[in-house]
């Protein structure tokens, strides 16, 4: 313990002093001293023998190491005029980097002019046609002329069919002579509902206004452009299909219930869904309603389009005020990718200003260089530790000890 407290201030009092030269005559005195033709792994195995692997003589050594290097750098001619050349092609390259940079801000600038010279233009055109005079677009006239010859008697229809079929399979008394067709198309609903209850009239009536609604919402959901219009388009279709199959399956019951009492089905048959399914009044009752309805819509659809697009001048604005908006996005872009490049130019600039203040300095220190030969010594002294057979706790405080000694010395 004696000869290391001796090693320990013997060390201490060659590192406060001058720091370690590369001296022939040096080295050959001083043992802790880096060895002519050794390798920095090599010293930091040796010198760690010499000290038995104490971490209390690491930090010592950590600054002879540092000092040595250093010295070794200043004191190279070559080496600090190598510095030098690099600093200054590192400069003129982020130069020439801040060249390309400015470039390309001015071919962005000038996109943002060109495209707002464009927008002007659009706006002007937009002006011109909201004071020109009403032009009737011949191509959505014929087809809204079209819609309405095919869309008013399928109204007429629809109407017919459900006004009839909730009448039959709500309130109607099925006689002898009842069949599919006088339940689906009863002249006197109307009148019958009437002479029973002015609530009952408005409850058949209810139901071709209720349908037609159905039909107005998938129109109105077909012009959306999320993609969440798909699902409620769906759930349109499967709410207008399955009311049909409902009213197709009373009515198919009362017209069973019918040939139970004249006799012509037998006293013990019963009309379940399995039976509707495989009915074939159900299915035309179904498609009599929902096929139809399905006509309308899209006849409805293509009505509304086409009175929308009646005014050629309307849809030209439209079509201006799209191309609008498409422009101003890539302005947006072109700003951004502005504000990128200028960025860019600032961080060059103030890189040039660091550059620049270490080329003012007489000596250029590559500290890249001592960190990596520092490693390479502490390297060698974790290797001689573990021949040493020092503990795992011991080379862990080894390492904690290395990395603060590194920050401490800004490297």
């Amino acid at each position: 313990m004696a000869n290391i407290k001796m090693k320990i201030s013997e060390l201490f009092n060659q590192t406060t002093a001058t720091p370690a030269k590369p001296d022939e005559n040096l080295n050959t005195q001083n043992p802790n001293n880096k060895q002519e033709g050794e390798t920095y792994h090599h010293w930091g195995l040796r010198v760690c023998a010499i000290a038995n692997g104490s971490n209390y003589t690491l930090v010592p050594y950590l600054h002879n190491v540092y000092n040595y290097i250093h010295h070794e750098q200043v004191q190279n001619e070559y080496l600090q005029e190598q510095q030098h050349k690099n600093l200054e092609c590192q400069i003129e390259q982020k130069r020439n980097d801040i060249e390309c940079l400015n470039q390309k801000l001015n071919v962005c600038k000038q996109a943002q002019t060109d495209y707002k010279e464009n927008i002007d233009e659009l706006k002007n055109e937009k002006n011109s046609l909201r004071n020109k005079a009403y032009e009737v677009n011949k191509g959505a006239k014929i087809k809204l002329l079209l819609g309405l010859v095919i869309l008013i008697p399928l109204t007429i229809y629809l109407f017919l069919f459900y006004s009839s079929t909730f009448y039959s399979a709500f309130f109607k008394d099925f006689g002898e002579g009842a069949n599919l067709m006088n339940s689906m198309f009863d002249a006197n609903a109307l009148s019958k509902a009437l002479e029973t209850s002015i609530t009952e009239l408005c409850f058949v009536l209810s139901a071709p206004v209720i349908f037609m609604g159905l039909g107005f919402s998938l129109h109105f959901f077909t012009i959306q452009k999320t993609w969440t219009k798909y699902i409620k388009m769906g759930a349109i279709l499967g709410i207008t299909f399955l009311f049909d199959a409902i009213l197709a399956y009373m009515i198919g019951k009362h017209l069973h219930d019918m040939e139970v009492i004249i006799g012509t089905a037998g006293l013990d048959s019963t009309y379940g869904i399995g039976d509707a399914i495989g009915d074939i009044n159900t299915w035309a009752v179904i498609f009599c309603g929902f096929i139809v309805y399905i006509i309308w819509g899209i006849v409805f659809d293509m009505s509304m389009s086409a009175y929308d697009q009646l005014d050629l001048n309307k849809i030209n604005i439209k079509a201006i005020d799209k191309r609008i908006e498409e422009i101003e996005q890539q302005v947006r872009e072109e700003k951004t990718k502005e504000q990128s490049i200028n960025k860019e130019i600032n961080e060059l600039n103030n890189n040039i200003s660091d550059l620049t203040s270490q080329i003012s300095s007489n000596v250029i220190i590559d500290k890249a260089v001592i960190r990596t030969e520092m490693t390479n010594f502490f390297a060698g002294w974790i290797a001689q530790m573990n021949v040493l057979g020092q503990a795992n706790i011991d080379q862990l405080s080894a390492n904690e000890t290395f990395k603060e000694t590194l920050n401490s010395l800004s490297i």
